[in-house]
């Protein structure tokens, strides 16, 4: 059940056929997700569509939600739509993606003691959504990062294991596509750990590291070639991938990731993409592997009748 709420005419086709959906929640929590939303459909030339859940019953939060859709109007973008649902946040949100190529939600600020312990509609989405999502902390401001440069995680041993591994090449072309747009520098990491013995012995660490660079550059010789003006920053180390991802975050606008490719691990972010979501203080990208049209495929299987696979989420 669809109750719109208000709706700017179309400024352009593209801002017709790929708006950004926003999922935002009227009490306050979402303005860091318009915000950053906004700011990408300007670099894009897209609209913003603005998504609420609700139980169906009349809501005294209406005047929230308006205030919404005008700070977005404010922020310069012309074509802004609003529509409420009724039904659980996943569900909306999924179902709300129709010609879109991007989904963006907020989340709340809150202690990491407290963070695994919540279920997460930000986590949800992010885990089953057949478009990239970014997550946006509650807290966070675009202005003082509109300088600081992207990064993004890879990982080699998937490079290395050829096609029926995960390759990362829709996590690069999202993240250099986000690096050539904000005219910022994109920071790769690629984190391998070595075998046990391995890290006891400084000439075989050195030789592992010159392997690890060498997949690493092998990785990115395509997109620098078709991003020649995008200032690309490779390093690789020794250390798990959430931890040095994290790391890496701190100096980020945008931290983006992958999600698993295999069909068997649909909904499952990976011990990566978790470790980071749970740690990041700034917006993080979660971008997943195979093409939309399959990943819709392997949602609408998972959504059998009565069934919400998704649900709280540690």
């Amino acid at each position: 059940m669809t109750t719109p709420l208000s709706e700017t005419a179309a400024t352009g086709r593209a801002a017709e056929e790929h708006p950004i959906v926003v999922g935002v929640d009227p009490r306050g929590r979402s303005t860091g997700a318009v915000v950053w939303a906004v700011d990408q459909a300007q670099r894009a030339g897209v609209g913003v569509r603005l998504v609420y859940a609700t139980d169906g019953r009349p809501s005294a939060d209406r005047a929230g939600e308006h205030d919404l859709g005008t700070l977005a109007r404010r922020l310069g973008i012309g074509n802004v739509s609003q529509r409420a649902e009724v039904g659980p946040p996943v569900d909306v949100l999924l179902d709300s993606l129709e010609g879109a190529d991007l989904l963006v939600v907020g989340c709340r600020s809150m202690p990491q003691t407290q963070r695994l312990l919540v279920g997460s509609t930000s986590r949800g989405v992010a885990a089953w959504s057949p478009v990239p999502v970014v997550v946006v902390p509650e807290a966070w401001i675009q202005p003082d990062l509109a300088s600081a440069p992207i990064v993004v995680g890879l990982d080699p041993a998937a490079h290395q294991a050829g096609e029926h591994a995960a390759p990362d090449h829709q996590v690069l072309d999202f993240a250099f596509d986000q690096a050539a747009r904000a005219r910022v520098p994109l920071i790769v990491v690629s984190a391998f750990e070595p075998a046990w013995l391995q890290a006891w012995s400084p000439g075989d660490m050195e030789q592992a590291h010159a392997e690890a660079r060498t997949v690493l550059e092998n990785q990115l010789a395509a997109w620098r070639h078709t991003h020649p003006d995008v200032e690309v920053v490779a390093t690789s180390v020794a250390e798990p991938a959430g931890k040095a991802i994290t790391e890496a975050s701190h100096v980020a606008q945008l931290t983006v990731v992958g999600r698993h490719a295999s069909p068997a691990l649909t909904g499952t972010l990976g011990s990566t993409a978790r470790s980071v979501l749970h740690h990041a203080a700034r917006p993080v990208a979660v971008v997943p592997h195979g093409r939309p049209e399959n990943l819709q495929r392997e949602l609408a299987r998972a959504r059998t009748p009565g069934e919400r696979p998704w649900g709280p989420m540690l």
